[in-house]
Parts: C-alpha cells; sequence; structure tokens
C-alpha cells in the first residue's frame, strides 16, 4: 500500500476497489480495521493536537478526503492520488453492506439526524441493515461510553459510522474499538446531515471543479473561520514547515 506524509500524517493511495476490498477482507477475516478521510483541517489539528497526529497515523486506512490533500502530495512527492471524499466513500460502503449483508450502525450527529439518515438510506438500499443509530447525545470519546459500546454489541454490528466531528470522532474510536465487537470504523464527520438531508450538499457539477468548499461556505457562513484554516493555513504550512521537517530529517 503506497503512503506519504504531509506534516507527519500519513496519507494512504487507494483506489475504491482497494478499500473495498480492504473492509471485505477485514469483516470476512474477523478482524479489525480503522478508516479516517482526512482533509486539510485535519492537518492542522494534528500539528497541535499530539494524540489525534497518532490516531490517524495508526489508523488501518488514511485517505484523503480534500483536493488540497491530493495538491500537497502533487506538490511535495510530484504524484497523483485519488481524492475520496468521506460521503462518497459512505454509500460505496452502503451499497457493499447492501450487497454482502453486512450491519452497519450510525453513531452521532444532531438529534434526529441519525435516523433520518437511517430511513433515507434504507429508502434507497432496502436490504440494508442498519442495526441502529444513536444521535442527538454528548459523547466523550475518553470515558462513560459503556452504554454506547453495549448498545453497538447488542446490536450485532459489523460496520461503525462515528459522525462526531473531528478529532473526537478519531478518538472515540482509536479509545472505544477494543470493546466494540464490530470490524469496521469509519469516522464521517458531517456526512449523515448530508444523507439525513438535514444539510444541502453542493451539486455534483461544483464538486467536480473543486468548489465544494465554496458552496458550504454560502450555506453556512459561519464556516469562514474553518475555510480560513483550510485554503490559508493549512497551503502555508505545507510550504514552509513541511520544508523544515523535511531539512530536520534529512
Amino acid at each position: 500500500m503506497k503512503s506519504y506524509k504531509i506534516l507527519s500524517v500519513k496519507v494512504n493511495s487507494l483506489n475504491y476497489d482497494e478499500i473495498i476490498n480492504f473492509i471485505t477482507d477485514t469483516i470476512s477475516n474477523n478482524k479489525k480495521g480503522r478508516i479516517a478521510t482526512v482533509n486539510n483541517e485535519f492537518i492542522v489539528e494534528a500539528q497541535k493536537n499530539r494524540e489525534f497526529a497518532a490516531s490517524l497515523n495508526n489508523s488501518s486506512l488514511c485517505l484523503p478526503d480534500s483536493t488540497g490533500i491530493v495538491w500537497a502530495i502533487r506538490k511535495l512527492y510530484k504524484a497523483k492520488i485519488i481524492k475520496t471524499p468521506g460521503a462518497d466513500l459512505f454509500e460505496k460502503i452502503c451499497y457493499l453492506s447492501n450487497k454482502k449483508k453486512f450491519r452497519i450502525f450510525l453513531l452521532g450527529g444532531r438529534e434526529g439526524v441519525g435516523s433520518a439518515a437511517k430511513e433515507k438510506i434504507q429508502k434507497k438500499y432496502p436490504g440494508l441493515r442498519v442495526a441502529g443509530a444513536i444521535d442527538g447525545i454528548n459523547i466523550n470519546p475518553l470515558t462513560g461510553n459503556e452504554d454506547i459500546v453495549n448498545s453497538i454489541n447488542r446490536a450485532n454490528a459489523d460496520i461503525v459510522f462515528v459522525a462526531l466531528g473531528a478529532p473526537k470522532q478519531e478518538l472515540w474510536t482509536t479509545n472505544n474499538m477494543g470493546k466494540v465487537n464490530a470490524h469496521i470504523f469509519m469516522g464521517v464527520g458531517g456526512t449523515l446531515d448530508f444523507i439525513s438531508g438535514k444539510t444541502r450538499r453542493a451539486p455534483s457539477w461544483m464538486r467536480k471543479a473543486n468548489l465544494e468548499w465554496l458552496f458550504r461556505l454560502f450555506v453556512e457562513p459561519k464556516r469562514i473561520g474553518r475555510i480560513f484554516i483550510a485554503l490559508i493555513v493549512f497551503p502555508y504550512l505545507v510550504l514552509v514547515k513541511n520544508t523544515e521537517l523535511t531539512s530536520k530529517n534529512s
């Protein structure tokens, strides 16, 4: 598996078929795997949050979720990788789960989001086994998760989608996957908001033109701070700090 480092955070280069094969093999062989989809903000947050950085680097797959990550790999390594948006991967995993009869569990999201997402995806994939959904609760990634763990285990889930936002969802998975009997764990951020219809996703032409950030800023102006981190802070760190790290290690 080809992998790269951006500011000491790993990024794996796989296509969708390879990811789906990994998931299928992990479940079939009764193993465990953790998937993170990394965007510009993740890399910036990881510079000041060592536990988050360690969680990303210890994940089974750390996939490029943004155009910025693809740009950084091209800039630093002269290599081309495939962007893997978390929302798109979620859909492909649901399709796989419907076909293979894997049981999925939805954890996180605002009140009503998980149940609405469950209804929407079961309508799209009538045979999909959504074993359960928990939303609208304040979850601590480190403590007090016994009831949640027990609920997921009672549901006999194979795949757990964790929608708590970064870095909380990655830390929750790192600290709790050993107690959960499921096989695949994936942080999905705001994906359940899109699936449930609570938040509009950019039209396909804007996504193809790498303008999804502009659409989300228009829909949610309060994201301006996050957009600044993604479009200004991240490129600066890649061009300046990554060069410093490379020089020290050479």
